[in-house]
């Protein structure tokens, strides 16, 4: 027989046993959050870290998507992101989005510095899911905002097609904590690619070095001949620099090498190589580019170059420069080679460009030649 005591007893047990097993899934779910978290920490790449943040995030914790937003606050995020991996930025097309300081203003604005949960997530951050296609599926999100020293840097927002997942007002604490360890590991990510860059710089110009030059270029010739894409080197010198530097001083020089380095980015892609190869010598690497349309901006480099005036008290003088390029497709060795030497590719790649330039200097320096045949390779060094 069931007395008012017994009942009492029961709805009491009852109601302990519910907390005991909410208090042991919560510590579940802080174990693994505190592990996944620990595991973004020491992400060593930006591939490794995109891929935890954007493929393992959704599969452990049972995501229907994962998006990350980044404020670009450099110019540098995508580049430094995705550091050499540019193939791979259509797979995380729905997933990864850079947002511009200036262009994106009016989204930036709406990210706010708290978490949040519940379907109106859904509504509020509705410009980051893109995926049209799947939108309709979900029912919950997380939003996490990334914030360092009191600013946002970015946002990752967990959607889940169970709209009991992310119920508006539920406990943030375990969210909150995985979004700050995931703000200090992409914050740290971008710092050390910057570093790296910096190492990688030549001192007085800021492109890359001849060191990091050679290290992508074999990297550049291997992803292009597994793409079947062409690949363009342009070597690019002063014209009679000794000249510019006997008569106008080693710091006018150093001027006209810094502004020349500038003209080049400024015409090149973000995934294009700029280095200076030596002295008054630049190299550029054009992956996935045509010889015509390489053509097409050497003759707009060689033109800008020679348009702009330099000053020395008073006096104005032009500077040029010859412009010698050879393609990948005529230098690279039979599609039926299993493992190409990349490394003797790109030196015959070099040598011809070389002997390209040399052949611009020799036809009276201002223009661009583009080797022709192995006969050129024969012409004295330049």
């Amino acid at each position: 027989m069931n007395t008012p005591d017994h009942i009492r007893n029961r709805l009491l047990q009852s109601k302990l046993d519910d907390l005991i097993r909410h208090a042991k899934d919560n510590e579940k779910k802080q174990a693994q959050y505190e592990t996944f978290g620990f595991e973004i920490i020491d992400a060593n790449t930006p591939a490794e870290l995109r891929y935890l943040l954007l493929s393992q995030l959704k599969v452990r914790f049972q995501l229907q998507n994962v998006v990350l937003c980044l404020i670009d606050q450099h110019k540098d995020a995508a580049r430094l992101f995705f550091d050499q991996d540019e193939k791979s930025r259509p797979n995380y097309e729905n997933r990864l989005r850079i947002l511009d300081i200036i262009h994106d203003s009016k989204v930036i604005d709406t990210l706010h510095q708290a978490s949040l949960t519940g379907a109106d997530v859904l509504e509020k951050y509705h410009w980051m899911i893109t995926d049209l296609k799947n939108r309709a599926l979900l029912k919950s999100a997380a939003y996490l905002p990334l914030v360092r020293r009191k600013r946002i840097i970015g946002a990752l927002l967990l959607l889940s097609h169970d709209a009991k997942r992310y119920p508006q007002g539920i406990g943030t604490f375990f969210l909150q904590k995985l979004s700050a360890m995931i703000a200090v590991a992409i914050e740290n990510c971008l710092n050390q690619q910057r570093l790296r860059e910096i190492s990688y710089q030549d001192v007085l110009t800021r492109v890359y070095n001849r060191r990091y030059f050679d290290l992508r270029l074999k990297d550049e010739i291997a992803r292009s001949l597994r793409w079947k894409d062409d690949l363009v080197c342009m070597f690019l010198d002063v014209d009679y620099f000794k000249r510019i530097n006997d008569t106008y001083g080693h710091q006018i020089g150093d001027d006209v090498l810094v502004h020349i380095a500038s003209l080049i980015k400024m015409q090149v892609r973000a995934c294009d190589i700029v280095a200076r190869y030596g002295g008054e010598e630049f190299v550029v690497v054009l992956p996935a580019t045509s010889l015509q349309s390489a053509h097409e901006i050497a003759e707009r480099l060689r033109q800008s170059v020679y348009s702009n005036l330099h000053d020395f008290q008073g006096e104005q003088f032009r500077v040029s420069i010859s412009i010698g390029m050879a393609n990948l497709q005529s230098t690279s060795t039979s599609p039926l080679q299993e493992k190409p030497n990349c490394e003797s590719i790109g030196t015959l790649l070099l040598a011809r460009a070389d002997a390209a330039l040399y052949q611009a200097k020799e036809g009276g320096r201002n223009q661009i030649a583009v080797f022709a045949n192995d006969d050129m390779k024969q012409q004295p060094p330049h």
